[in-house]
């Protein structure tokens, strides 16, 4: 007999959604086969009308060592339950002895597109601005040479205290990020500003200001915005030959070449939970906004990376899920109060009109830092996700 297993998700307690408040698809299937490729994202926006709800319609099943896992080839049904949905999975073919499966089964489907993430869970460090005062730099290359890569020599200030073999992260800083919190006026309530070698490609809105502005008018309180902190991206890892000062490192490993001014951070490999579990916020800051994008200068798509202005210190988590919206623009009524008409001049506040936000897309943190966090957009319109776009609960759509 067929055996039909129940999925679960064991922190269904933690999450406010109910069955009954999920809204299915017109155009659900009754049952869909899993495959490879596949994540828990898309399959559940084949049933769903707001996939981030698909954990509050799995049910637990104890008799499941693992029952996070779904294969290729596994069965997803949807029935009802006492008049309310549920997802079930049948993985009658995965658990055919080997000899009387056709196809050997491959791993378990992911959450998200882990391919689309790996390189933001492991290469990245955000780090406060004191403990980036404190790091150890690269001071040369071996024979003063520009660039230098695995096997070559480099030389670092700071590791005085270092072991012989011990190993070291090469890392080279991306983005400083002021908090502009402080300025009830300002709407931007953490700014970021591109670091690079030749400040001349960054234009001056966005990059860190200048040693003379900070040593003369950024002196002053209202310009005087703290620095909270740093992105740095792992470049290449090096293991120290002789401590001293400059301690001398061999370059092991590389994804870019290493250059003077590059920092050195501990080895620090990050451990997550492959599983995420789509969830929303108690309750969204207002001042939550998408602050940046990668690899691209103009917006983010599908499946790309952005980074939002809420922390671990706001509450965020990974699974955190966010509406994005595109914020409207201001326009003026020339045909309600003409220019220069009397109905213009005595009812100023009625010229202008907040034309209303547009949903742009639907994102989930995968990566929690204390002030700051990466996301990945999983759903998006025409409109894509760009810098100074609002969150707001994942429900909303307008």
């Amino acid at each position: 007999m067929k055996r039909i297993i129940i999925l679960t998700v064991i922190v269904l307690a933690a999450f406010t959604v109910q069955a009954q408040d999920v809204e299915l698809r017109d155009d659900h299937p009754r049952e869909y086969v899993v495959q490879e490729g596949d994540t828990l994202w898309d399959i559940a926006g084949r049933f769903l009308t707001r996939p981030w709800q698909w954990p509050a319609i799995w049910d637990a099943n104890p008799e499941i060592e693992n029952p996070h896992l779904i294969y290729p080839g596994d069965v997803i049904s949807l029935v009802f339950v006492g008049g309310e949905p549920r997802l079930r999975v049948d993985d009658s073919v995965r658990r055919l002895s080997p000899e009387v499966r056709r196809e050997p089964i491959e791993g378990p489907i992911s959450t998200i597109p882990f391919d689309a993430i790996e390189a933001f869970i492991r290469r990245p460090r955000i780090i406060g601005a004191e403990e980036f005062e404190q790091l150890p730099y690269v001071i040369a290359n071996n024979e003063e040479r520009i660039y230098a890569g695995p096997g070559d020599r480099t030389y670092v200030r700071g590791l005085e205290d270092a072991r012989v073999g011990e190993e070291f992260v090469l890392a080279r800083v991306t983005y400083q990020f002021e908090d502009r919190s402080v300025d009830p006026d300002s709407e931007i309530k953490i700014k970021r500003n591109r670091i690079l070698a030749t400040k001349g490609q960054v234009p001056s809105d966005v990059r860190p200001p200048s040693a003379i502005w900070k040593a003369t008018i950024g002196r002053m309180d209202r310009f005087n915005y703290p620095i909270i902190g740093y992105e740095l991206w792992e470049t290449a890892r090096a293991r120290v030959l002789k401590a001293g000062d400059p301690a001398i490192l061999e370059i092991v490993s590389g994804r870019r070449e290493t250059v003077a001014g590059d920092f050195a951070l501990p080895i620090d490999d990050y451990q997550y939970d492959p599983h995420f579990y789509p969830r929303a916020m108690d309750s969204v800051p207002d001042h939550a906004r998408v602050l940046a994008m990668t690899e691209s200068s103009y917006g983010a798509g599908h499946y790309q990376i952005v980074a939002i202005n809420l922390g671990a210190s706001d509450g965020v988590e990974a699974g955190h899920v966010f509406s994005v919206f595109r914020p409207g623009s201001t326009v003026r009524d020339e045909r309600g109060y003409p220019a220069w008409s009397r109905k213009a001049a005595q009812n100023r506040d009625e010229r202008y009109v907040d034309l209303p936000d547009e949903f742009a897309g639907q994102l989930m943190v995968f990566r929690a830092f204390d002030r700051l966090s990466y996301a990945i957009v999983l759903e998006g319109s025409a409109n894509t996700v760009r810098v100074d776009d609002h969150l707001d609960h994942p429900d909303r759509r307008l």
